[in-house]
C-alpha cells in the first residue's frame, strides 16, 4: 500500500479487509443490548382517565348560541370565551393537583395489595415497594414522592375537558392499582373541597338568619310600641309620616330575612348534595403487556448502532496503522509507553489486593 496520504478509497479498502472486525463490534453491541434488556427491570404502563366539569360564564345570546354551534365550542373556549367560573374545575388544576406535593405524598402513604404475595391481607405502601432504606421515615417518604412524580404522568384535553393519567411500576397490578388510587385522591379531594365550602356558605347564612330575625323582632317591637303610644295616629301628619318609617324598617328587615332563609335552605340542601364533580370514564385495568424494556425494539437499535461502531472501529484500525506506517519511531514509543503504564497499573492493582486480602496485626 503506498505510504503516502490515505486516500478515500484507500481506507474503503482497509476498512473492507478488518470486516471481521466490524462484525465483532456490531455483534458484541447486540449482546451487551441483548444482556441489559434481560437485567434491566421490566415496566408496566396503567392509564385511566376522567371528565371534569365545566362550569362556563354566562356569555350573551347572541355569543352563547355563536358559541353553542357545531365546531365553533373549541373556537370560543380558545378564545377564552368558556373559562369557568372556578379555576379549580378547570382540566389544568386536575393536573396540577395530580403533580402537587399533597396528592404525592397521600398516594405514596396509600397501602396497595402485594403483587408479590399469594396472600390477599399483604399490603404495603409505595415506600416498601420502592424499596427505599432510611432510617428517617420523612426522608423515605420525599424519597418515593421523587421517584412517583417521574412514574406518573398526567395530561388534559381542553376542548373536551378529558384528564389522563398515566403510571409505570415494575408490577403490571400495581400500576393499575396506583392510577385507580390517584384518581380516587382526586374525587376525594372535590368532595372535601365542595363540602367544606358549602358548609362555609351554609354557616355564614345561618348566622345572617340569625341577625335578621333579631333585627324583624326589632323592628316589630318598635312598630307595636309605636301603635300602643299612638292610639290616633292617623289624624296626626307628624305621626302618620313615623308610622310609614316604622312599617318600612318592617318590611325591610322581613324581606332580608325571607331572603335569607331561602339562601339558607338552599345551602342546605347544596351541602347535602355533595356528589363527585369528576367523571371517571375509564378505569386502570391491568396492563398485559410491558411499557419497558422492549427487546425488539432495543435490538433493532443496537444492530443498527453497532454496525455503525463497526465501520467507525474499522476506519480508526486503518488510519492508526497508516499513522503508524508514517511515524514508526512515534509509535514505538507510544506501545512503549502504553505497555509501561500498563505494568504500573497492575502492579497497583496486585498491591491493593494483597493489602485487602492481609489479616490485620
Amino acid at each position: 500500500m503506498n505510504t503516502g496520504q490515505l486516500t478515500f478509497a484507500a481506507l474503503l479498502a482497509g476498512m473492507l479487509v478488518r470486516w471481521r472486525e466490524a462484525v465483532t463490534v456490531a455483534v458484541a453491541t447486540v449482546v451487551v443490548a441483548l444482556a441489559l434488556s434481560l437485567v434491566l427491570p421490566s415496566s408496566y404502563r396503567a392509564a385511566a382517565s376522567f371528565v371534569t366539569t365545566d362550569a362556563g360564564v354566562q356569555l350573551p345570546r347572541g355569543l352563547g348560541d355563536l358559541a353553542a354551534e357545531p365546531g365553533l365550542g373549541g373556537l370560543a373556549s380558545q378564545l377564552g370565551l368558556g373559562i369557568t367560573k372556578d379555576p379549580s374545575e378547570s382540566p389544568a388544576f386536575y393536573v396540577a393537583l395530580l403533580n402537587s406535593r399533597e396528592l404525592l405524598t397521600r398516594l405514596v402513604l396509600s397501602r396497595f395489595p402485594d403483587p408479590q404475595s399469594r396472600a390477599t391481607a399483604d399490603s404495603a405502601d409505595l415506600v416498601g415497594f420502592f424499596r427505599i432504606r432510611s432510617d428517617d421515615r420523612a426522608r423515605a417518604v420525599e424519597i418515593a414522592v421523587k421517584r412517583l412524580r417521574h412514574s406518573l404522568r398526567s395530561s388534559a384535553d381542553l376542548r373536551t375537558n378529558l384528564v389522563t393519567v398515566q403510571v409505570d411500576a415494575r408490577w403490571p397490578s400495581l400500576s393499575a392499582d396506583i392510577a385507580n388510587r390517584a384518581v380516587a385522591l382526586v374525587s376525594t379531594f372535590n368532595r372535601e373541597q365542595r363540602l367544606s365550602r358549602a358548609r362555609a356558605r351554609r354557616e355564614f347564612l345561618e348566622s345572617r338568619v340569625a341577625a335578621a330575625v333579631a333585627e324583624l323582632r326589632a323592628a316589630e317591637d318598635s312598630q307595636r310600641r309605636f301603635y300602643e303610644r299612638n292610639r290616633l295616629w292617623q289624624n296626626s301628619p307628624t305621626l302618620l309620616v313615623e308610622e310609614r318609617r316604622v312599617r318600612r324598617q318592617v318590611e325591610t328587615a322581613n324581606d332580608l330575612y325571607l331572603t335569607l332563609r331561602r339562601e339558607s335552605e338552599s345551602a342546605r340542601i347544596d351541602e347535602v348534595n355533595t356528589t363527585p364533580v369528576i367523571t371517571v370514564v375509564d378505569e386502570a385495568v391491568t396492563p398485559r403487556r410491558r411499557q419497558w424494556p422492549q427487546r425488539t425494539l432495543i435490538l433493532l437499535t443496537a444492530a443498527l448502532l453497532g454496525g455503525v461502531l463497526g465501520m467507525l472501529w474499522a476506519a480508526a484500525r486503518e488510519l492508526f496503522t497508516h499513522w503508524e506506517r508514517q511515524n514508526p519511531q512515534e509509535a514505538d514509543a507510544l506501545r512503549h509507553t502504553a505497555a509501561r503504564v500498563g505494568h504500573e497499573a497492575t502492579a497497583v492493582f496486585r498491591r491493593q489486593r494483597r493489602s485487602v486480602g492481609s489479616p490485620p496485626r
